[in-house]
């Protein structure tokens, strides 16, 4: 069906005036992206080209033409980027049209739920749960199983149990594939989560409700399930225009194929910058969709508005090592900068002591901290980053993860320290004993009843003197580990650290965390560095004080309307830029990460990709010869991405002769 001639919307000639201004606010690429008549359109479009101004300004052009906005659906992912889809969209025509269908793909859901909740089982007025309502109903079926509270606690925590079920609706695959792919450890408890996730369902039913997943899920299900409700919508929406695309999941792109021939199917995104596959998103569906939908046209947008042509040529240079990709090449008509540097420096001390210096030195040329981030693959690579911004009094805040010492392992494991220090720090008792198994709060007050009455708690613990009335293994395994402590305590710091974590926190921590285990190890191994520069546990743990006071005056000063630097992961940085950009731990096993193989490889240079172009004139990438892992200093080197630059895209300077 050839739909751009279909008899129900026939397109009428735009005015010259339009054709005009379109010509002088497009550039090429994206005008003939905006003006398209095929059947499929894919806007191949690199960082910094304007893809969404692009889509939006196709949907003015398709009303302009006489198309009626009802008969447009416009998709997206987060609701802020569908309020400014529509506020540019408003600003285009004059006006919003009111039946227009503008939101996140779960908005057009639930809007389309809403008109047929019967078919499913939900009258029109269903409840849809968010985290809070779906983790609480999966715990109160659980707790109606004959299950012990460890075995329910181990199930519930972290959210596993209901990121579990959400995975394997997401990317159509059975909960016992997911388990095995992505949780081994908990395969033993694969009967009891199918169990649950079928129970899920029945409760959703009972409750008159959906849940998040259900606003895709069921839509697709509804289309695939009762074909009048299909052709109810593919007669109605004749041009269907997708943003980011390359973000969406097997269940989004099979409700966008649902209108294939029916309808024109206009999407943009970039290959180059999928990175969220354990969101499930899916990077075959960008790669696929001109050979899913016939007469499909590539527009590549790829010049970019936002870096200098140094840094375009770096990120080319980067992302051209990827093997499956549609191909594409940035180039940037801004005025020449500087060219990226690549800092070799001693250890994450120096990496550390770099960054503020060139952070000086741009505030010096008048970059502001708002304009400057500190980027990274995973957030245990921050403490001394953090540690030396928090003694110059730099403000910053964090995306993507929470500031060093709010971490709950660093918090856990600097307790037990804190007991052996000082025997009457309360919050620090009841931190480490409530870790243990089988001894909650209830058992921690009885017990430090009789305990803050001693001359000693600690010794008196230790001798045997109290205990609590349960948990009686959890509790020796404690005593053990201070007793440990309290024997090595004129011992170097790291050294006591590391007893900790062989004796008794390290068993908590996989427990705990099962799917960050070697992250939030590493961030451990991190604060056993810092440990290293102190001559005792107590001018250690007075240290650490007085760099949480440090921290909690930057927090002021953030909150005082003063300018901050940014601290992000790179997936939290995605959609954002900055003047001055530094990438820090650019070393192999840190980015690209321990656990990339050859499988993985591909997202993450993607990752490194986005993070060199979230840079407007500045680009840093920041290597260090000594690592710290496994207690012992081993060296992978600098990071593969930095090996398959050629010499000529950057300007090398080495701070240490060893590197």
């Amino acid at each position: 069906m050839d739909i751009n001639n279909s008899n129900d919307h026939r397109k009428v000639k735009p005015a010259v005036e339009w054709i005009n201004f379109l010509q002088n606010e497009l550039n090429p690429a994206q005008y003939e992206f905006a003006t398209a008549e095929d059947p499929a359109l894919l806007g191949l479009a690199g960082p910094g080209s304007g893809k969404t101004r692009a889509l939006v300004y196709r949907a003015a052009h398709l009303i302009k033409c006489g198309i009626q906005p009802e008969q447009l659906m416009l998709l997206t992912f987060t609701n802020k980027a569908a309020g400014e889809m529509k506020e540019r969209l408003d600003d285009l025509l004059g006006f919003l049209p009111y039946n227009l269908w503008a939101g996140t793909f779960h908005s057009i859901g639930a809007r389309i739920l809403r008109k047929h909740a019967s078919l499913l089982g939900r009258t029109p007025n269903f409840s849809i749960y968010d985290e809070d309502d779906t983790r609480g109903t999966l715990k109160k079926i659980l707790s109606e199983l004959p299950l012990g509270d460890e075995e329910r606690k181990l199930i519930m925590q972290r959210g596993l149990l209901a990121r579990i079920i959400s995975q394997a609706r997401n990317s159509a695959l059975s909960i016992k594939e997911v388990m095995e792919e992505d949780y081994p450890y908990r395969l033993e408890y694969l009967e009891i989560i199918r169990s649950v996730a079928d129970q899920y369902e029945k409760k959703k039913l009972e409750s008159n409700a959906f849940d998040f997943d259900d606003l895709l899920l069921c839509w697709l299900k509804l289309f695939e399930d009762y074909p009048q409700v299909k052709e109810q919508y593919q007669r109605r929406f004749k041009y269907i225009l997708v943003d980011e695309f390359q973000d969406t999941n097997v269940v989004q792109a099979r409700i966008i194929g649902q209108f294939r021939g029916s309808a024109s199917i206009s999407v943009v995104g970039d290959d180059a910058q999928s990175i969220y596959a354990f969101r499930c998103a899916d990077i075959g569906n960008i790669l696929s969709f001109p050979e899913d939908y016939s007469g499909c046209q590539i527009v590549r947008m790829e010049q970019n508005y936002r870096s200098t042509p140094e840094i375009v040529e770096l990120a080319n240079s980067s992302i051209s090592y990827n093997r499956e990709q549609l191909p594409k090449k940035l180039f940037s008509m801004n005025p020449a900068g500087e060219k990226p540097v690549v800092a070799k420096v001693y250890d994450a001390r120096q990496e550390a002591s770099f960054v503020l210096q060139s952070i000086w030195e741009l505030q010096n040329h008048g970059i502001s901290l708002d304009d400057i981030a500190v980027l990274y693959r995973s957030s245990y690579l921050t403490p001394e980053v953090e540690f030396a911004l928090a003694r110059k009094g730099l403000s910053y805040k964090t995306y993507g993860g929470v500031k060093f010492f709010q971490k709950a392992h660093i918090k856990d494991l600097l307790a037990y320290l804190k007991v052996v220090y000082n025997p009457f720090d309360e919050n620090s008792w009841r931190r480490v004993t409530t870790l243990q198994q089988g001894i909650g709060p209830a058992s921690f007050d009885k017990l430090w009843e009789k305990m803050k009455v001693l001359k000693n708690p600690l010794e008196s613990a230790i001798e045997g003197q109290v205990a609590p009335a349960r948990g009686k293994e959890g509790w020796e395994a404690l005593l053990l580990t201070l007793k440990q402590v309290l024997n090595s305590y004129a011992d170097p710091v790291p050294e006591i650290i590391a007893s900790v974590l062989d004796n008794n926190y390290d068993y908590i921590l996989r427990q705990n965390y099962p799917d960050q285990y070697d992250e939030r190890l590493r961030g451990i191994e991190r604060l056993m560095i810092y440990a290293e520069r102190f001559d005792s546990l107590p001018q250690f743990l007075e240290s650490l004080a007085l760099e949480e006071s440090v921290f909690a005056d930057t927090e002021a000063a953030e909150k005082s309307g003063h300018g901050y630097l940014t601290l992000s992961t790179i997936h939290s940085a995605k959609g954002k830029e900055w003047d001055a950009v530094f990438i820090i731990g650019m070393n192999q096993g840190h980015f690209p990460s321990q656990r990339a193989d050859s499988n993985n490889l591909d997202e993450e240079r993607r990752l490194f990709y986005v993070a060199a172009t979230r840079a407007r004139r500045y680009l840093y990438l920041v290597t260090y010869r000594e690592d710290f892992r496994s207690y012992g200093a081993v060296s992978e080197g600098p990071s593969t991405f930095l090996r398959e630059l050629p010499p000529e895209c950057y300007r090398l300077i080495n701070y240490d002769s060893g590197y």
